[in-house]
């Protein structure tokens, strides 16, 4: 079998496209191709989980550099030493477990400006050092490079001053706490890992930032803990800090500010852009809480991926449709309940996946049913009119084209005495005389919603009742004749126009049960009646010339056009085996003629 044969088996088609779905499932979670889905739905899982969580005992404590601190303090802040200091020596009396200096710290002395400027931050470092972890942040400069931190400092404590960089998504926003994303072999080196270290987490490795873990920030003012120590409240200070994680931060609109998936500041309750010592202290939380959060293997991904493409199964529908609002909820709140659990589900791709399979289904149907309405329009484009062939390509008619059992009433008319016109004229008069006749004729029955069966020499048979139900077949058949007698005029002047002797027509009508289809080859089908009815009207047109009418009928259709006038009783005959009561019908609209 070739491929455009194959091609034409719906079986294959349907395996096929199956196929084609699953091969899109596998390329998807490949190619990232539902990178920035999956990410949207993210933000929407930490934002219903923040929004539920718990405060966080002994969580981390940020003492906030804001507008009014640079109010109250007028130096540069490059000069701040002494603030510094005295921040350092409240640190000294609370003794946090740990505390991180997240600010730009000076990258040189001011020793040749100002001696012994800086000497009080230094000692005030040194002593809590001694007692308490201190990390310092090394930022970056304009280039992207790590600014280095002036050596007196960085030697007045144990640790080594570390990186705050942050990875930044493609939509830049921060997600994931994984530095080799952005920077190179930095595994160990970020400031919120020296924290997470000196609260006994010792290798938090990569993953997401828990951005549903605890409620959003407040801050302590960098100058209400200044006041306090120069008032030696140190029952205060010990109360806001003893035992706990500190970072200190610039939290006014001159810090950096960072994009997240949600607020985090209690201060910009709706803003997801926040100070960089936020995000920092979220990292913290995270590490030293339930820990980051890991995603699920590519294999998982794929799987779930390729179990969404089975979207394909199943006829499309009002069901199917539901299905597909449904399932990305459920999915979504398993997402959700795995990612309060630290497990990352990306849903992008599964969707994609899902979406993918139920267009190309609903594609699949559709070209089925195009390739339907248009065999539809070709079976029956040349036995009916356009509108009853439009209510059938538009489903409004069912039609069986398997075959079906129908009343309705059959017409058979042809030309008198064609067989020896067809001895005497010539090949070319004949073939102009059927086709200005066929013409015509066809006409007529479309006109009245009848239906063409067959042409064979001069004899047209039709009928009247299906596809198409009528409400009363038989008078529609007798205005079919009546047009088609008329039409017989018209076809006459044309004949006449070319030398054309006239023909004169008989008709027959005769209600009964047959049945109708498709019949034929594969290739050459024709929507036909059979039937003994068939053979009892074939056989009644025979009467009309002898009878002298130009159309006759069996009982029940000369019911129907009494009220008009012109039937005649022609008595009881034999007719195609059949004992009949045959009618004779004169139009009125002929009159004479």
């Amino acid at each position: 079998m070739g491929g455009f044969e194959r091609l034409q088996d719906l079986r294959f088609r349907w395996l096929l496209g199956l196929a084609v779905c699953l091969v899109f499932a596998l390329g998807f979670p490949f190619f990232q191709a539902g990178d920035s889905l999956s990410r949207k739905m993210l933000d929407l899982q930490f934002n219903f989980l923040h929004q539920r969580a718990q405060p966080i005992q002994h969580d981390v404590v940020i003492v906030g550099i804001d507008e009014n601190s640079f109010r109250k303090f007028k130096e540069p802040f490059e000069l701040w030493h002494p603030y510094l200091a005295g921040f350092l020596q409240a640190m000294k009396t609370a003794k946090p477990s740990v505390v991180g200096l997240d600010i730009s710290l000076p990258e040189q002395s001011y020793q040749f400006m100002l001696p012994h400027y800086g000497e009080g931050m230094v000692k005030a470092l040194k002593a809590l050092s001694e007692g308490t972890p201190v990390v310092l942040a090394r930022k970056q400069d304009a280039d992207g490079v790590l600014r280095p931190v002036d050596g007196a400092l960085a030697s007045a404590v144990a640790e080594v001053p570390a990186s705050v960089t942050l990875c930044l998504d493609k939509d830049r926003v921060v997600r994931r706490f994984d530095l080799n994303r952005c920077t190179v072999n930095a595994q160990g080196t970020s400031f919120a890992e020296k924290i997470a270290a000196r609260l006994g987490v010792t290798d938090p490795g990569i993953g997401f930032v828990d951005f549903g873990a605890g409620q959003k920030f407040d801050y302590i003012p960098f100058s209400s803990v200044l006041e306090w120590q120069g008032q030696a409240d140190g029952q205060r200070i010990i109360g806001a800090f003893s035992g706990k994680a500190v970072l200190l931060g610039v939290v006014s609109a001159r810090a950096e500010m960072v994009r997240v998936p949600v607020p985090m500041a209690v201060w910009s309750p709706m803003d997801k852009r926040v100070p960089e010592v936020l995000v920092q202290a979220q990292i913290v939380r995270s590490m030293s809480g339930n820990g980051l959060i890991r995603e699920i293997p590519l294999w998982g991904s794929v799987i779930l991926a390729l179990a969404a493409a089975l979207f394909w199964l199943g006829r499309s529908g009002w069901a199917k449709l539901a299905l597909l609002a449904v399932i990305p909820a459920v999915l979504w709140l398993l997402a959700t309940w795995m990612l309060g659990r630290g497990i990352y589900l990306p849903l992008g791709d599964i969707l994609l996946s899902g979406l993918f399979a139920f267009v190309a289904r609903l594609g699949y149907e559709s070209m089925l049913l195009i390739r339907d309405r248009n065999g539809l329009r070709d079976l029956f484009g040349s036995y009916v009119n356009r509108e009853v062939l439009d209510e059938i390509v538009s489903g409004k008619i069912e039609s069986s084209l398997e075959g079906e059992r129908v009343r309705l009433c059959l017409l058979h008319a042809r030309i008198n005495d064609f067989s020896r016109r067809v001895q005497e004229d010539n090949p070319q008069e004949t073939v102009f005389l059927l086709n200005e006749y066929f013409s015509e004729m066809a006409l007529a029955v479309h006109q009245h919603k009848g239906t063409l069966d067959r042409f064979a020499g001069s004899d047209l048979v039709a009928f009247f009742g299906a596809p198409k139900a009528l409400e009363s077949p038989e008078r529609s058949s007798l205005e079919a004749a009546q047009e088609m007698l008329l039409r017989q005029r018209e076809v006459n002047s044309r004949l006449q126009a070319k030398g054309i002797p006239k023909i004169e027509i008989e008709i027959a009508l005769h209600m009964g049960r047959v049945v109708v289809g498709h019949i034929g080859l594969a290739a050459r089908k024709e929507y036909t009646a059979l039937g003994a009815e068939v053979d009892v009207v074939n056989a009644l047109v025979d009467l009309a010339k002898v009878e002298g009418f130009p159309v006759v009928c069996s009982a029940e259709v000369a019911e129907a056009v009494r009220s008009a006038g012109g039937i005649s009783e022609v008595g009881e005959r034999l007719v195609g085996g059949v004992s009949l009561h045959v009618y004779g019908w004169m139009p009125p609209v002929l009159g004479g003629g």
